[in-house]
C-alpha cells in the first residue's frame, strides 16, 4: 500500500523535524513504535505486547548460547503471529523537500504501508488461506487517511496498491460481451485509451476518454437492450448531450440512484470543465471518474 502526503513549511524553516515529532506522537498514540529513525526516512512498527521468551530460548540463554538479538527476533515473530492479518504492521515515511510554483516550500511525504498479512507470508510458515487481502487493503487505506488527518498532512495521492494503479476499467468478461454489440467496440476502445493515458499520468486525455466511454456505454446499452439507436435518432454530438444520455439511462431503471447522481454531478464538477479543456483536474478526480465508469459498466451489462 502506498500514498503521498504533503505539508507546507511556515517561517522559512526547511527542517522536517517538527512534523516528524508530531508524526511520532500520533503513531505512538495509535500503537506504533519507531523501527528506524533517520534524517529523511522514518519507519514505524505496530507495538504488540512482548510475549515471554519460549522455553527453548531460555535454555539456550542459560548455557550461554543465546543473546538479546535472538530474544528480540523471536519476540518479534511471536508478536507478528498475534497481529490481525488485515492490520497495518510496518509504515515507512520518506520526507522529500519540495518547492511549488507559487513559491511555497515544504515536503512531499511518500508512504509505504505493509499489512501484517504481507509480513506473515514473507516470514512465517503456515496456511493463510482464510486471510482476506481486500480487508487488509481497506484497513490500511483507512489507517493512512486517519494518520494524515491527525498529523495535519494534506493528501497528494490517495492510498493505493500497485495492482489498483494498473487495474483496467473494463473487466475481461465484459470485454468479450461488448464485442458482440453494435457499439461495443467504441466502449472498449475508449476504456483502453483512458487506462493507457492514466498509466503514463496523461491526466486530461485520460479523463476525456473515460467520459466518452461512459457516453458510449449508455448508447450501446440502449441500442442492444432497449432496441433504440440514439445515433440514428439524434446523431451523437448534435442531439443528446451528456445530460440527455443520463436521462435516457435513468428512464430504463437499470442504474442505481447513487450512480446516476454521481454521473449528474460530473456536469458541475471540474471534471467536466477539464473534459472540455477549461480547467485543471487531479489524478484523484480522474480515478473517481474511472470508478464511476466501471460501476456503470457492471450495472448495465452484468
Amino acid at each position: 500500500m502506498e500514498a503521498e502526503f504533503y505539508f507546507i513549511q511556515d517561517g522559512g524553516n526547511r527542517s522536517p523535524s517538527s512534523a516528524q515529532l508530531q508524526l511520532t506522537d500520533v503513531m505512538t498514540r495509535r500503537g506504533y513504535d519507531i523501527l528506524h529513525q533517520g534524517q529523511r526516512v522514518w519507519e514505524y512498527m505496530l507495538l504488540n505486547p512482548q510475549p515471554s521468551p519460549r522455553l527453548w530460548w531460555r535454555l539456550k540463554h542459560k548455557v550461554g548460547l543465546a543473546n538479546e538479538a535472538d530474544k528480540t527476533a523471536e519476540q518479534a515473530i511471536e508478536a507478528l503471529k498475534e497481529t490481525r492479518h488485515n492490520h497495518p504492521y510496518r509504515i515507512k515515511f520518506r520526507f522529500i523537500p519540495t518547492s511549488w510554483e507559487n513559491g511555497d516550500e515544504g515536503y512531499v511525504v511518500e508512504v509505504e504501508c505493509i499489512p501484517a498479512l504481507r509480513d506473515k507470508l514473507d516470514r512465517l510458515s503456515g496456511d493463510f488461506g482464510d486471510a482476506n487481502p481486500k480487508s487488509a487493503v481497506r484497513t490500511c487505506k483507512s489507517e493512512l487517511r486517519d494518520i494524515a488527518t491527525e498529523v495535519g498532512f494534506s493528501i497528494l495521492r490517495e492510498p493505493f496498491t500497485r495492482a489498483e494503479n494498473h487495474e483496467p476499467a473494463l473487466e475481461q468478461h465484459l470485454r468479450k460481451q461488448l464485442q458482440e454489440y453494435k457499439y461495443g467496440s467504441y466502449v472498449t476502445q475508449f476504456a483502453d485509451d483512458a487506462d493507457e493515458a492514466l498509466r503514463y499520468s496523461l491526466i486530461r486525455p485520460a479523463i476525456c476518454a473515460y467520459v466518452h466511454g461512459i457516453e458510449w456505454a449508455i448508447i450501446c446499452y440502449i441500442a442492444e437492450m432497449e432496441n433504440r439507436d440514439l445515433m440514428e435518432e439524434e446523431g451523437y454530438g448534435r442531439g443528446k448531450g451528456f445530460k440527455g444520455l443520463i436521462e435516457e439511462i435513468e428512464e430504463t431503471g437499470k442504474v442505481k440512484q447513487t450512480t446516476s447522481e454521481a454521473l449528474r454531478q460530473m456536469n458541475t464538477e471540474r471534471v467536466w470543465m477539464a473534459h472540455h479543456k477549461e480547467g485543471e483536474v487531479s489524478e484523484i478526480e480522474v480515478r473517481r471518474v474511472k470508478q464511476r465508469f466501471s460501476i456503470l459498466l457492471e450495472e448495465l451489462f452484468l
